[in-house]
């Protein structure tokens, strides 16, 4: 019996594989023939053309990596500018406190002669007043 069930899928194979040649399809290709000639001078144009495109790649990857070193100068100078504006203002916001506290101390100054001179200017009147 063994050798039965080897015999039917043997059979099987077979008409698988039928089935798959039926079902390709032949494409047949087209071969072009060119002169030896045309196409070397085909070939030397285009590589002549490629060889432009890259040079004006390599002329454009130059100017642009000229401009971002630029750019990068600048923005270097930006920054050291902007670091020592930040410097002086904070040598200005000391020296505003600085200023506000010497105000105060004037103000409080300037308050306590002005009591004095209202208390002088009293006691003057009430001398006059007793003469």
């Amino acid at each position: 019996m063994a050798k039965k069930k080897k015999a039917g899928k043997k059979s099987s194979n077979k008409s698988k594989a039928k089935k798959k040649k039926v079902v390709r399809k032949k494409s047949v290709k087209k071969i072009v023939v060119v002169p030896k000639k045309a196409g070397s001078n085909f070939l030397s144009s285009a590589l002549k053309e490629i060889e432009q495109q890259l040079e004006a790649l390599h002329i454009n990857k130059k100017k642009m990596e000229r401009e971002l070193y630029l750019l990068a100068l600048d923005f270097n100078d930006t920054q050291n500018e902007e670091n020592v504006l930040r410097d002086k203002i904070s040598k200005l916001v000391q020296k505003e406190a600085h200023l506000n506290t010497r105000k105060t101390k004037i103000k409080t100054n300037v308050q306590s002669l002005q009591e004095k001179i209202n208390k002088v200017t009293r006691i003057n009147a009430e001398m006059k007043g007793m003469e």
